[in-house]
């Protein structure tokens, strides 16, 4: 057992040296962790958690299409569109990442903002709303 593990379950640990014990606790080390690049290591009362933070192809599509879910749903707040109403929305994109990630989550944006309609226009001239960021245009109506 290691020194760092025996300090975290008793919080004392014995080192032998020239036939002498000697007693080492928590309060004598201070213990760094370095997580691997890549990671996040938090440690607490004894219990660690490590979260790999990578940011992969599935999950950088996911939150693109939550972005898109936020968008709407904004647009709908600022529109003065009740909760419950259904809606057609038109949306342009020269963003590939971004299509890519609305056509594989299209369903459940769909249901998330209550759209009977979610179609692609090439050219959206009239918009409702324009995220630069993600470069998108959403043109929102009641059904």
């Amino acid at each position: 057992m290691d020194l760092v593990t025996k300090l975290r379950q008793s919080n004392s640990y014995i080192v032998k040296i020239g036939g002498n014990d000697f007693e080492i606790n928590s309060d004598d080390v201070i213990i760094t962790e370095t997580p691997r690049e890549g990671w996040s290591v938090m440690t607490q009362d004894g219990e660690t958690i490590a979260l790999d933070l990578t940011i992969t192809k599935e999950l950088r599509s996911l939150g693109l299409s939550r972005e898109v879910i936020r968008l709407i749903q904004e647009t709908r707040k600022n529109s003065g569109f009740d909760v419950s109403d259904r809606i057609n929305v038109k949306y342009s994109s020269s963003n590939n990442e971004l299509l890519q990630a609305v056509s594989e989550h299209l369903e459940v944006i769909k249901n998330e903002v209550l759209a009977i309609n979610f179609v692609l226009e090439k050219d959206l001239t009239d918009t409702s709303a324009i995220e630069e960021e993600l470069n998108l245009k959403i043109l929102l109506s009641k059904n």
